[in-house]
């Protein structure tokens, strides 16, 4: 299971999730937060967010989620409009 990623930033989002949750479900199988951090390619510090993320929200707490704000939040309209 060496799927070494090199960065992760460059996968897409669904790519990321994958990443994700593949690595916590590493943990949950008992492999050590330094054995999944390099397996997956990730630092460690990013084995620790998802496990914290997992224990707090389970699944749902590392799923996609939109980026950026909602369409349409803070646009101003013109004095024409």
């Amino acid at each position: 299971m060496s799927d070494l990623v090199g960065d992760a930033r460059h996968l897409s989002p669904s790519a990321q999730e994958a990443l994700r949750l593949r690595a916590v479900a590493a943990l949950v199988a008992g492999r050590g937060r330094e054995d999944v951090a390099a397996v997956f390619g990730v630092s460690l510090k990013a084995v620790d967010t998802w496990w914290a993320k997992w224990q707090a929200g389970g699944r749902e707490a590392l799923v996609m989620r939109p980026r950026g704000k909602p369409v349409g939040v803070h646009q101003v309209l013109g004095e024409a409009e």
